[in-house]
């Protein structure tokens, strides 16, 4: 019969390996020098997808699957990278080429990607992979996500024919995607602030009368922060046409201006002329997050006018900030086509590129003409 003593020192030399193996802390062995890139990653479960209104569309086949979760980046279930809190450590990745050095000989030959990204991984780090795709051919990618309600019930995302884009570029070109004009934006305006407005909180873009005429449209979703943003922008016009349309609208308040001093038109009439100030190049609408989740989505009114209703293919550029988790970027998608819209043509912002530098024309640095305008009429005081 063994002795207290015994039995005591026995639970303590076994007592530590029980509780680990109890709690699930035993891991597999790893080769001697092994370093945290070798380390076998763990699972990750349907449940730490993103979710989307978007999940219906054909699952992929033959495509390489890249798996993330915040601590490693996979490839067919092989190790490529660690991973920092969802992003790459600056010895693996190459920043100014956009890619994932070591992903780039075993995407070769491939046709497609498959993403399964944990929800809380960068858009950097997706754009990285995304970009590395891209360079070796491929221009087919689908995203596992999860369907609303809570479940685990998964679907995939198809963007095929997707390019990438630099932030300094100011429109850029989007295969298979319709260039649509600002005019042709500004005639929906209206429509597209009522779609915002079915939002039961949100920031949206009123339409007045006092927009810019001509240019060409980008449109672009963008996710930053706690909210999620559908934009609208004027784009297209050279330098010398914006030159141009500053010179009609000077024109434009010199005629005004002799309108008020000849008693044409009132004190109150000059004052709104003034207060209107340039016309307006862009429409920016903004939702909170769980806006996207939402079934039906405002977001899908906001944009169901431009894309859904036009009888065109968009183009639209997807964007984010690098620290932007991928959920909010797939639910924004989702949410602004969902299942049963027909997808856009899509541009990946590459989020590490730096933004343009804005040459200020001459013209643009003089004083405000509307507000020296109002100081000589007398109509306000310094």
């Amino acid at each position: 019969m063994k002795s207290p003593r015994s039995v005591l020192h026995l639970w303590l030399c076994i007592g530590p390996c029980l509780a680990a193996l109890l709690m699930g802390a035993c891991k597999k062995e790893e080769p001697p020098g092994a370093t945290a890139a070798d380390e076998t990653g763990r699972a990750l479960s349907d449940m730490e997808l993103s979710v989307s209104l978007r999940s219906g569309d054909a699952a992929p086949s033959n495509a390489a699957l890249v798996e993330a979760t915040t601590e490693q980046l996979r490839l067919n279930g092989a190790i490529v990278i660690p991973l920092e809190k969802g992003r790459p450590g600056e010895k693996d990745a190459d920043r100014v080429a956009g890619t994932i050095p070591k992903l780039v000989p075993l995407l070769k030959g491939q046709t497609s990607v498959a993403i399964r990204f944990q929800a809380n991984v960068v858009y950097e780090t997706v754009g990285l992979v995304l970009n590395t795709a891209q360079q070796q051919g491929i221009s087919n990618a689908y995203f596992q996500v999860r369907t609303p309600g809570g479940g685990a019930k998964t679907g995939w995302i198809n963007v095929s024919g997707y390019t990438m884009a630099n932030r300094a570029e100011d429109n850029p070109v989007i295969p298979g995607g319709a260039q649509q004009s600002w005019d042709a934006f500004t005639a929906k305006w209206k429509d597209t602030l009522n779609g915002c407005k079915t939002a039961q909180s949100g920031n949206c873009a009123y339409v007045d009368d006092n927009f810019a005429v001509g240019g060409t449209l980008k449109i672009e979703l963008f996710a930053s922060g706690r909210g999620v943003n559908v934009d609208f922008y004027r784009r297209g016009l050279t330098p010398a046409q914006e030159e141009e349309e500053h010179k009609n609208r000077m024109k434009h308040l010199a005629t005004k201006k002799e309108d008020f001093l000849q008693g044409r038109i009132t004190h109150d009439e000059m004052v709104e002329i003034l207060l209107l100030g340039d016309p307006s190049t862009q429409a920016l609408f903004q939702f909170r997050y769980q806006e996207a989740l939402e079934s039906p989505s405002a977001i899908t009114d906001t944009m169901a006018p431009v894309c859904h209703d036009s009888g065109v293919r968009c183009g639209v550029v997807i964007a984010g900030d690098n620290v932007s988790p991928i959920m909010k970027i797939l639910t924004l998608l989702g949410a602004a086509f969902p299942d049963g819209k027909a997808m856009p043509a899509i541009a990946f912002e590459r989020s590490w590129t730096p933004r343009p530098k804005y040459i200020v024309p001459e013209w643009a640095s003089e004083k405000d003409p509307a507000l020296e305008m109002a100081l000589e009429l007398g109509i306000v005081e310094e």
